[in-house]
């Protein structure tokens, strides 16, 4: 399934009201099953979160956005990977002292 990045534009976002944005998404997310929230990045200083995201398309993301009463400001499909996908192994390896 395709993987998203949504911009959330959230200047003067407090703690509370992204406790209660992650809620409502997480809540309406039944409404959406074959989409699946992987991870959110929020900088606070700037007033962004970004969010990944596996969707069919991206109007599904709007919807569920819509529905769960959180900004969605752009979606742009993207390609994820990390170390692993250089190194071979399934999981990171500990770092030792």
């Amino acid at each position: 399934m395709p993987m998203f990045m949504i911009r959330r534009d959230v200047p003067g976002l407090s703690q509370e009201d992204m406790d209660a944005a992650a809620f409502r998404a997480i809540a309406c997310a039944f409404y959406f099953p074959a989409m699946k929230w992987h991870r959110s990045f929020w900088d606070q200083d700037a007033g962004v979160v970004h969010c990944v995201y596996e969707a069919k398309n991206p109007e599904e993301l709007y919807a569920h956005a819509q529905r769960a009463r959180i900004p969605c400001d752009d979606v742009r499909e993207v390609d994820a990977f990390g170390p692993e996908t250089y190194t071979g192994e399934s999981v990171p390896r500990e770092v030792s002292a």
